[in-house]
């Protein structure tokens, strides 16, 4: 899984940073990022059928070679007219990666051990965050060389799926499953995968450009977002251990509220020598959580078919998020200047706030 968080966390800032650089738009740069995000919901319908007939282990081996070839030809066409069918790519490989790698995940773990497991899963999923702005600052940002070790990197991470077990992780009919349903069961949980996306996916592409706008080198912008991500690595796992023995919606809304107080806080310290990177790697462990949290929620709720179908609803809620986001924080910085970019997460983060303090009374009304 360092793979697909690995892609997302090289592709945003670097692709941002390319087009940026061409004189594109930050609005059409958000619509270019739409076309990463879109295969996550039109694969909705049918991932289920394909995790339990295919198999996991065979779909995402072929899914790590799609994402590796695809990163080559983006590297070799830098067109921005190109890279929205090439991004659309991308994003199938990464939403099979996704969906299988959970259901498969929360299928297998108990109960009782869910949060230390799933706080390492979303830590192993930080760590691919963390090692795509390093990447860009080993390699830089211009021609050919960080699309090319990226698709290294993945090739190679991809070689353990061969010792995968290709059979089908349950033999339930996932046919029948109403995803629909599915959401009616646990909106707060797909909301809360719908908002953390925008929020993140804004701020993994807009963060760099942000921080140029401050005054803060690129080297400097990328090693912040490199920060923030490490924070997510290593703080997930207590806070794994945390949601093993308290309740997860509480600690989901204290994650909520934490990070709306640091997007708000976040144009103040990121300047700060030492208070910037301290500050970020908080954040990124307390938002980073918010994610995992949707993961064990959704664990502790379903199994079997129902279970894939609703692994593969919250990942469609993913990039629904990753459409959406980058093209309110896009649009939104170029209406109101680029040190908009923290109170427009904020606000995404603070639409979703009722849904979650109010869930039990939508349950009530949707039944």
């Amino acid at each position: 899984m360092v793979v697909v968080n690995l892609v997302y966390g090289i592709t945003l800032p670097l692709l941002s940073l390319v087009l940026d650089g061409q004189g594109i738009s930050k609005t059409m740069i958000g619509l270019s990022i739409v076309a990463q995000a879109c295969p996550g919901i039109f694969l909705a319908k049918i991932m289920p059928r394909l995790i339990t007939r295919i198999g996991a282990g065979r779909i995402m081996q072929r899914a790590t070679l799609l994402s590796a070839s695809t990163m080559i030809a983006l590297g070799l066409v830098q067109d921005i007219y190109a890279w929205f069918p090439l991004r659309f790519l991308l994003g199938t490989a990464g939403a099979i990666l996704w969906a299988s790698s959970e259901a498969l995940i929360n299928e297998l773990v108990e109960d009782k051990w869910r949060g230390r497991i799933i706080g390492v899963y979303g830590s192993v999923g930080a760590a691919g965050f963390a090692i795509g702005p390093l990447v860009l600052i080993m390699t830089g940002t211009g021609g050919f060389l960080p699309f090319g070790v990226t698709a290294a990197i993945i090739a190679i991470a991809g070689l353990p799926l061969i010792m995968l077990d290709n059979a089908a992780p349950h033999d339930d009919r996932e046919h029948a499953v109403s995803l629909r349903r599915i959401f009616r069961l646990v909106p707060h949980v797909m909301l809360s995968n719908l908002t953390y996306a925008a929020a993140t996916e804004g701020f993994l592409a807009f963060f760099p450009l942000f921080g140029i706008n401050i005054g803060l080198s690129e080297a400097r912008s990328l090693s912040l977002l490199t920060t923030f991500a490490l924070g997510g690595v290593v703080l997930q796992l207590p806070l794994g251990w945390l949601a093993d023995i308290v309740r997860r919606e509480s600690l989901l809304l204290a994650c909520v509220l934490l990070t709306i107080l640091g997007k708000l806080c976040l144009p103040t310290l990121v300047p700060m020598d030492v208070a910037g990177p301290a500050f970020m790697f908080g954040l990124g462990g307390a938002e980073g959580m918010i994610y995992a949290l949707g993961v064990m929620l959704l664990g502790q709720q379903f199994r079997g078919a129902e279970l894939a179908a609703a692994t593969v609803l919250f990942t469609g809620m993913w990039a629904g998020g990753m459409i959406a986001g980058p093209v309110i924080v896009g649009a939104g910085m170029d209406l109101l200047g680029d040190t908009w970019m923290a109170y427009l997460i904020a606000a995404l983060y603070l639409c979703y706030v009722p849904v979650l303090v109010f869930r039990r009374k939508w349950a009530a009304m949707t039944d």
